[in-house]
């Protein structure tokens, strides 16, 4: 008999047709049959298989229809309408200009946060820069293993990332582990379905995250309530998006910024000496791999 785990769903939902992995997906997390569906949305039993299998392409209506039925968030319901070929839009990746733009604009968003912390991702969580609050943050809280190539789902969900030092970690762990899935079903891109399984070998998946995340808010922004000697420090992170399209479903980068919401410095400026200068993530310039 095989073993459920936190990942089971996700790796079911597995299929050829991004849309249909959506779907799919989201059918299974409401508990809902293929003939329960195919009800509520007024279609056949078979129309709902071909939908999932990839046999059939959805029309705008139905893809509408889906996203209501399932009660989607407005990002999630993107990511379905995205997969169903309806919110199609050129990325900036495309081109070298917007490419040598979008990394100048991360160096100076950076630059501008010191000595607040400041980081770029890519849409799988690769930490592609850092400034050097970021890493005196860092540094100081999470396993040298996980800062040998970076990603910040697993600085943020991992045991030895900031996980144990999180009052909020499973709820916001549960959040971060919807908005990765969404990324990966709606792509099938293997640096997903990678870190998807990095994170489930290393427990950091929570039991029912599924049905957790879907109740979160979904916003821009995350809270982090740091368990301090001093008691609990509340910080925000707040993401900015480096993209032409408008439903933040397309490569882009990502530039983060955390804050004490007590207006506080997140790091003193003993923590920012100890950073050393040759650190490979120190204002690393945008590299063409880190957006391919």
């Amino acid at each position: 008999m095989k073993t459920s785990t936190p990942l089971s769903l996700v790796d079911q939902s597995r299929g050829e047709s991004a849309f249909g992995r959506l779907m799919h997906f989201w059918r299974k997390t409401l508990g809902m049959s293929q003939e329960q569906l195919s009800e509520e949305l007024g279609v056949s039993t078979r129309h709902i298989s071909f939908l999932e299998t990839g046999r059939s392409q959805p029309s705008r209506l139905v893809a509408a229809s889906l996203a209501d039925c399932f009660g989607l968030s407005g990002r999630d319901r993107a990511y379905l309408l995205t997969a169903a070929g309806f919110s199609a839009d050129q990325s900036v990746f495309d081109s070298p200009e917007l490419a040598a733009w979008m990394n100048k604009s991360m160096q100076n968003a950076m630059a501008r946060a010191e000595p607040e912390p400041a980081f770029a991702l890519d849409n799988f969580g690769r930490v592609i820069s850092a400034n050097r609050a970021w890493l005196a943050f860092m540094l100081s809280r999470v396993s040298p293993t996980l800062l040998q190539d970076p990603n910040i789902y697993e600085l943020v969900m991992h045991p030895q990332g900031l996980r144990p030092h999180l009052h909020n970690g499973t709820a916001l762990s549960c959040g971060l582990a919807l908005y990765l899935t969404m990324e990966t079903l709606q792509s099938d891109a293997p640096e997903g379905w990678a870190i998807l399984e990095r994170l489930q070998a290393a427990g950091a998946l929570p039991d029912n995250w599924q049905q957790l995340a879907r109740r979160l808010i979904h916003t821009s922004d995350y809270p982090l309530a740091l368990n301090t000697e001093t008691g609990i420090v509340n910080l925000t992170v707040y993401n900015d998006t480096l993209s032409s399209t408008s439903q933040l479903v397309q490569p882009r980068l990502l530039i983060g910024h955390i804050y004490r919401d007590d207006n506080q410095r997140v790091v003193s400026d003993a923590e920012l000496a100890s950073v050393p200068e040759d650190h490979p993530l120190l204002y690393r310039p945008l590299m063409s791999a880190a957006i391919t």
